[in-house]
């Protein structure tokens, strides 16, 4: 017979080791709702200035040094994350009674992933049609949208290039989802946070812009040039026909880089040179560690 394990807890030792938990969850308790009061009063702040509620850039600052300060232990980092997804999506709810409009139904793919980005403390305004997403961003009803991008093994959603073409709305976050968990290689879904104003710098970001090119040859390698001049590594590329009766074709590019980095390297004045015309899409973070909430 084996002697008895002196290291495994006795009756004793668990009901001091719970005590201790006890004791460390009156403690999150209470400095989470310290930090729920200074949420408060940022919101104020925010209100008052006329600024967003939602700060991409923020959010990625905040993750990234969360990410950075907890390096696994022993709490893994995908899981710290997902607690913060939360900590953040009521913090987002007490600063004002936010609205994410997404094409929905209730439980589709858009659906799921705006809610693993914002969390379950946020309302949620599942729609129709892309379009009617965009619309409820311009119009104020909804702070932010969610539409998807492209589709695991259909390619881009040209409802939302189309939509990207005819709006004034930024592009202020995105979203990798995997829609089949026995198939994580091929099932990444990409989705777009729409917003209505251009964020400030992250640590890490991507500008998307559309070019407006003659559909001739040679024409789309002339309009890139300004990219290669620069060094500026581009990472999506999609096109859709420009509106009926023109020959013209929309060229949508995602360069590495903030946008404002970009025009201080006057790329934006050289592709002016090349296309017919140039449109800034928006400038978002590139994606932390792990799935996050706002």
């Amino acid at each position: 017979m084996n002697a008895p394990d002196s290291d495994l807890p006795t009756g004793e030792d668990i009901a001091d080791l719970r005590g201790q938990i006890d004791a460390i969850d009156d403690q999150l308790v209470r400095l989470l709702n310290e930090r729920a009061t200074v949420a408060k009063q940022i919101g104020a702040f925010k209100h008052r200035e006329g600024l967003p509620i939602y700060s991409p850039e923020r959010e990625d600052r905040l993750l990234r040094g969360l990410a950075d300060k907890n390096a696994g232990r022993p709490l893994p980092t995908v899981s710290l994350l997902a607690i913060y997804r939360e900590i953040m999506s009521a913090a987002l709810a007490l600063e004002k009674n936010i609205a994410i409009a997404c094409l929905g139904p209730v439980g589709s793919a858009t659906h799921q992933a705006a809610r693993e980005k914002f969390g379950s403390s946020v309302s949620y305004r599942p729609l129709a049609t892309v379009g009617a997403v965009f619309r409820e961003v311009i119009t104020g009803e909804s702070d932010c949208g969610v539409v998807p991008l492209d589709e695991a093994g259909h390619g881009t959603l040209n409802a939302t290039l189309d939509c990207l073409a005819e709006s004034d709305i930024q592009i202020c976050a995105q979203i990798f989802a995997v829609m089949d968990e026995d198939d994580p290689g091929r099932s990444r879904t990409r989705f777009l946070v729409l917003g209505g104003s251009l964020n400030p710098p992250s640590e890490r970001d991507a500008t998307m812009i559309l070019l407006r090119v003659e559909d001739k040859p040679g024409a789309l390698i002339r309009a890139l040039e300004p990219f290669r001049e620069h060094e500026i590594n581009l990472q999506h590329v999609a096109n859709r026909p420009a509106s009926k009766g023109s020959q013209d074709v929309f060229f949508f590019v995602e360069a590495e880089g903030h946008s404002r980095d970009l025009q201080t390297s006057n790329v934006f004045r050289d592709l002016s040179m090349r296309c017919r015309a140039v449109k800034l899409l928006g400038s978002y973070p590139c994606p932390a560690t792990a799935p996050t909430g706002a």
